[in-house]
């Protein structure tokens, strides 16, 4: 029996350990093609062996060598020593995958776990150059001298200049780690203990009725904004429809006249894709939305209606774009952006820079939705994930989500700038769809 000595069994060969392999050896076979052989230890810490053949002795060896890297799993990773090699190899692995699920065309109807959307990889990517900047990252650290103290210590750094970013570093570690566990390249998880980035997210503003007039007078008055009156008028119909639906501007500036029904007793909006913007790529709609609960249809009240038919072309095709540019192109929602700053700037102190942004349109609807329906309705209509084993498990998911038209036609016309607005119009009520079970768990949106 042979003895261990060293880490070296005492018969001239070497003990593997988990995930190595020993040296290639090669033989001529008698048909003149050469036959490759090594010997390997799995992750369970069995030795076993395989082999590879080729017309010569170098195809042969290269032959053998992809088959016990793929046994293996460490064709990718067994060069792997650093963070920021882990860090990359990390990233680069979510990124294949999300690009491979997410240029389906059906993967918006996929259910269960999906890799992470193409707007997500952004922040992975951002918090990955962190871990590897050339000034105080930790890149060139060797994987073995990693711990939960050096990782702990260094993300404090990152905490007291901005805990958002020290979150979106902490997962992407998390992730790194993790998949370095999962390979074999560690044995345990040093993120594990670190402790969790609580952010210290500014609380919700609901604009007042006189902020949501002032932006709308100063969009239809103001002549020194350098907008045409298309633009201008484009731009007024979509506050319009952002305070009468809840949408994301991304949602908004995504949308195609396909998407919006807008006659008959019920029109409505349909949530299927979002506006995302890629370095490299640019801004374009991607076919699914921001989270799986954000597929939904909203009911429009009867001011977004008229808002959204007072821009409708005679002619327009189905795919075209609600709000397009001179190009035919969509809206980029980081243009629209720059308009509302110069709304800001141009009231000349009358709007506080802080309060006036698309997301605090979105924030108003809200919490005018919270106030008449309570949170867990305004939950379904945002596209929001449900809390809770009776919302996630037990709860059937709504083809339209709840009628809010009442309460958000009141809104939209308190933003009207002219003091003498019309009467309040009243909106058709019809019944909403029958509920139907969800894949899987019930769930609501």
């Amino acid at each position: 029996m042979e003895r261990v000595e060293g880490g070296v069994l005492m018969g001239g060969r070497q003990k593997l350990r988990p995930g190595e392999h020993g040296s290639i050896s090669a033989t001529r076979q008698a048909n003149g093609r050469w036959r490759a052989r090594v010997r390997y230890c799995d992750l369970l810490g069995m030795e076993r062996q395989t082999s590879g053949g080729g017309p010569t002795k170098k195809a042969a060896m290269d032959d053998c060598q992809d088959n016990v890297d793929e046994l293996l799993s460490k064709t990718v990773v067994s060069t792997v020593t650093t963070v920021g090699e882990l860090c990359w190899n990390w990233y680069n692995q979510i990124e294949a995958e999300s690009t491979a699920f997410w240029s389906r065309p059906d993967a918006a109807e996929r259910r269960g776990e999906t890799p992470p959307r193409p707007q997500s990889l952004v922040h992975s990517k951002r918090a990955v150059k962190y871990v590897c900047a050339e000034e105080g990252g930790i890149g060139n650290l060797r994987l073995g001298e990693v711990t939960t103290l050096t990782l702990e210590q260094w993300l404090d750094g990152h905490k007291r200049i901005s805990r958002s970013r020290a979150a979106e570093i902490r997962i992407a570690l998390r992730g790194a780690f993790r998949s370095a566990v999962r390979l074999g390249i560690l044995l345990t998880d040093p993120m594990a203990g670190v402790s969790p980035v609580r952010r210290h997210d500014p609380r919700p503003i609901a604009l007042e009725a006189d902020e949501l007039r002032a932006i709308r007078r100063i969009l239809r008055d103001e002549p020194t904004l350098k907008i045409t009156r298309t633009t201008a008028a484009n731009f007024d119909t979509l506050l319009v429809l952002l305070l009468g639906t809840a949408l994301r501007v991304g949602e908004a500036v995504a949308l195609r006249w396909s998407d919006l029904v807008l006659d008959g007793p019920a029109p409505t909006v349909s949530i299927s894709g979002t506006q995302v913007e890629l370095t490299g790529k640019g801004a374009f709609r991607q076919e699914a939305p921001k989270t799986e609960f954000s597929n939904r249809t909203v009911l429009l009240p009867p001011t977004v209606v008229e808002a959204m038919l007072k821009i409708r072309p005679d002619n327009a095709k189905p795919e075209g774009w609600v709000f397009p540019t001179r190009n035919k192109t969509a809206w980029n929602s980081g243009n629209a952006d720059k308009i509302i700053d110069k709304l800001v700037e141009k009231s000349k102190g009358v709007l506080d820079p802080d309060r006036i942004s698309f997301h605090k349109l979105r924030s108003t609807a809200a919490t005018a939705i919270a106030e008449k329906h309570g949170d867990h309705v305004a939950a379904q209509v945002l596209g929001h994930k449900p809390r809770g084993t009776t919302q996630s498990n037990y709860i059937a998911r709504r083809d339209i989500a709840p009628d809010v038209r009442a309460v958000l036609q009141t809104l939209v016309e308190s933003s009207v700038p002219d003091a003498a607005r019309t009467a309040p119009a009243t909106a058709a009520v019809i019944p909403l769809a029958p509920r139907r079970a969800a894949r899987g768990h019930l769930r609501i949106v």
